[in-house]
């Protein structure tokens, strides 16, 4: 047997590797280390054998990487549910770091908390500004729950992960927009010197296209969640379209195929009343398709 750091060199290095193609990997590798070993116990690599046992592990550790972050794996790796919670939190550090903590949000809540419901609804001084705030942000989410009750996404048959994964999508979506117009309007009537535009371009305008965003983030997060896999909360792929527009018998559908394996979604188009729906398959094609995504990350 090779040297236990050699062999432990391997085994890091199979870390990188993705888990399906993980075990065949390290076998490989670990055989390739164990031939170079056996040359060296021969005598027939005298010289430079620990510089050619060190680029071994260097080509290891190479190959471990592209196979991680090869094209498919990264396509595989975007469709998961954390790349859009992890793109959301950087996005929302971002304006944070840019807006200097988020000033003018931190000081709206200080605004509303040190002043009664009363002070507030009766628009006195400052309060003008959290009413001017907090009844387009009402008026955006009502619209947007609007929108989202006729997406026909049924959470009934759907476990908690893809509740809660919808509900932080949504929220930090919502968030973000909510935060941007926030503080990013006021930086922007900050520049504007013209009154008049600065009320009906800096004030009304970014208001209304504020309104359109954020129901435009509340669809797309419905539309989002309805393409995604009940079980593992992946984006489907492989669609396919079948059927005829306007036909009772053969209404046309597009159906969408877990790479994992867990089922297949059939997704109505242009059919109001009409619920997705969903098939799931056993462990058999479970299998499959471990196979087919281990046999394509080696080749890779």
């Amino acid at each position: 047997m090779p040297p236990i750091a050699f062999r432990s060199l391997i085994r890091i290095a199979s870390w990188l590797v993705p888990w399906r193609a993980r075990p065949g990997w390290h076998t490989r590798w670990a055989s390739s280390l164990r031939d170079w070993w056996i040359l060296v116990e021969r005598g027939e690599l005298i010289r430079g054998a620990t510089v050619q046992m060190a680029r071994t592990i260097r080509v290891a550790f190479v190959d471990a990487f592209w196979l991680r972050f090869n094209r498919a794996y990264l396509a595989y790796w975007v469709r998961g549910p954390g790349v859009l919670l992890v793109a959301a939190s950087c996005a929302l550090a971002v304006t944070a770091g840019l807006t200097h903590g988020l000033a003018v949000t931190r000081t709206l809540i200080d605004m509303a908390a040190s002043r009664p419901a009363a002070r507030i609804l009766s628009n006195e001084g400052p309060t003008g500004t959290l009413i001017a705030y907090t009844v387009p942000i009402v008026f955006a989410l009502a619209a947007g729950v609007v929108l989202g009750v006729f997406r026909r996404l049924s959470l009934r048959r759907s476990g908690w992960r893809y509740t809660c994964f919808l509900a932080a999508k949504t929220a930090s979506l919502l968030l973000l927009v909510t935060l941007v117009w926030i503080e990013g309007g006021t930086a922007l009537r900050a520049h504007i010197h013209n009154g008049a535009l600065r009320i009906y371009g800096g004030a009304i305008g970014l208001t209304l296209l504020f309104i359109f965003v954020f129901g435009c983030a509340f669809v797309w997060s419905f539309d989002d969640q309805r393409r995604r896999c009940p079980v593992c909360l992946r984006r489907l792929t492989m669609p396919v379209t079948i059927g005829f527009w306007g036909s009772t018998f053969e209404p046309a559908l597009t159906e969408f195929l877990c790479d994992d394996g867990h089922g297949a979604l059939a997704l109505f188009e242009g059919q109001p009343g009409q619920l997705d729906r969903w098939t799931a398959l056993d462990e058999s094609w479970h299998d499959l398709f471990d196979r087919a995504h281990a046999a394509g990350s080696t080749e890779q």
